[in-house]
């Protein structure tokens, strides 16, 4: 039965392999990348320090090796996304009108075509306009073990410099690490969700205030 959870320490060894022979490391010898071949009737082994990282034909390339390493990685980079979203759309307690998109499909064609390591995952409002209160988020998750970037920001009440949402947290909950794709998310949605709350307890206070000074000076204006 093919696993639904995508394989760690699979992805860790197939991008040290992928690496090991690309860039500035695509004349090293696959002795000195550390990979290694076992020939098993007409096909070749692959493995990177011990871990089986692809499966080869007798005759083949260096690119094509490559490119094998990155047609497996793009499987479980899939199934990294699919946890992660998961947990995302079940945890996350977005404000009204915002919606989560997952760019699975633009991040695997730069995984295929760039070697990108990252996926995108973006939050924001459903209608972009000029509102108060907005929130904007986007989450850089790496696929190559369990860790990621977060950024966070609010439009200002009164149309100034938008808020930091993350200003006040520790760099380990901006830069998160775990040990699997759904703990990760896990983790990204508490830390999303206390600071976006708290924010906007202090964006409605604000507000307030704002109206309140409105409402003073029409008071004043008509006086």
């Amino acid at each position: 039965m093919i696993s639904t959870r995508p394989n760690i320490p699979y992805l860790k060894a197939a991008w040290a392999a992928h690496a090991s022979i690309s860039a500035g490391n695509c004349r090293q010898s696959y002795e000195e990348a550390g990979i290694t071949f076992e020939r098993v009737n007409h096909s070749w082994i692959v493995r990177k320090d011990d871990t089986q990282v692809s499966t080869m034909p007798l005759q083949y390339t260096r690119q094509e090796l490559r490119l094998g390493f990155l047609g497996r990685i793009e499987m479980e980079a899939r199934k990294a996304a699919a946890e992660m979203e998961a947990v995302l759309f079940h945890d996350l307690d977005l404000p009204d009108d915002h919606t989560m998109i997952v760019e699975v499909e633009e991040s695997m064609r730069q995984l295929r075509r760039l070697g990108s390591r990252a996926l995108t995952i973006l939050i924001g409002p459903t209608q972009l306009a000029d509102v108060p209160g907005q929130v904007y988020v986007e989450i850089r998750a790496f696929l190559d073990s369990p860790r990621a970037c977060v950024f966070a920001r609010r439009a200002d009440a009164e149309g100034g410099e938008p808020s930091d949402l993350l200003a006040g947290v520790s760099k380990r909950e901006r830069h998160p690490r775990a040990a699997t794709y759904a703990d990760l998310a896990r983790r990204i949605a508490a830390t999303l969700n206390e600071a976006i709350h708290a924010e906007a307890t202090e964006s409605a206070a604000h507000l307030q205030q704002h109206c309140e000074r409105l409402q003073r000076s029409v008071c004043v204006a008509h006086g």
